[in-house]
């Protein structure tokens, strides 16, 4: 009778298992882990999803920064009609003019200087809308990321005031008359006042155009889904076969700039 090696009932336990205990244990690791295709397949549905949601962010964001666009002109708005309120009716100087080919509004105005080339906080805080909006993020769209001239400074203002609203005579360019007096505003629906001005646009606080002409001059900014922020002086208006309804003083729409719908 031959001997039986001491190894042999290992042996057999490996035939009837049909694995090493190390194999076993190799599996057992492998049961938690993730294959190769496993892991591509959760990269590409996570791509997926963030491609869904992303748009939704952004556009959500574009919401937020238009929704403070409208609140910061509305107090412009309002600003600027108790201005006239407190000023015998009269509305505020709004007044531009050139000197080596930069154009500036001059002191005494609701706004002075630049918005393309001057840095200084006095250009809004020492205009005479001040007293009535004293904050200076309200006359800057939080969506404009344009920069003073020449600079790594983010410019202080994006809003212009209609030329027609306290501006001067332009008999011999435009045939432009403008209203000195609240109560003389006849077409209130015609009319714009505050309004977010193309970047490559804006330098002194008039936003310059012609109701003669189907044309801009100055340009509207189009931050805003292809739209601009503008105020009206008052309670509703139509636009396109939408209506808006707000409150006046400092009513606000959304327009495109791709073409002139607004006289005064």
């Amino acid at each position: 009778m031959r001997a039986i090696p001491h190894n042999s009932d290992a042996k057999l336990l490996r035939r009837q298992t049909g694995s090493s205990t190390s194999e076993r244990f190799a599996g057992l690791g492998s049961k938690f882990g993730f294959t190769l295709v496993e892991l591509l397949v959760v990269i590409g549905v996570i791509t997926i999803l963030a491609s869904l949601l992303l748009p939704a962010f952004s556009a959500a964001t574009a919401r937020v920064r238009m929704t403070s666009c409208l609140n910061n002109q509305r107090q412009l708005g309002i600003a600027w009609a108790l201005y006239a309120s407190e000023a015998g009716d009269r509305l505020p100087l709004n007044l531009g003019g050139a000197a080596n080919g930069i154009h500036r509004s001059p002191p005494g105005c609701w706004v002075t200087g630049s918005a393309s080339h001057d840095a200084d906080p006095a250009t809004i805080t020492k205009g005479t809308l001040f007293p009535y909006a004293q904050s200076l993020a309200i006359y800057r769209c939080p969506a404009d990321h344009s920069l003073v001239d020449g600079t790594s400074t983010p410019r202080l203002r994006s809003v212009s005031l209609s030329i027609y609203m306290g501006g001067e005579n332009s008999e011999t360019n435009y045939f432009i008359y403008p209203l000195k007096k609240f109560t003389r505003i006849a077409r209130p629906a015609k009319c714009l006042t505050f309004l977010d001005e193309y970047e490559n646009s804006i330098n002194d606080g008039i936003f310059l155009y012609a109701s003669k002409m189907d044309v801009w001059m100055d340009r509207p900014a189009h931050r805003h889904q292809n739209g601009c922020v503008l105020v009206l002086p008052i309670t509703t208006r139509s636009i396109g076969s939408g209506r808006v309804l707000c409150p006046s003083p400092g009513s606000v729409a959304a327009i495109s700039p791709s073409r002139r719908n607004y006289r005064t």
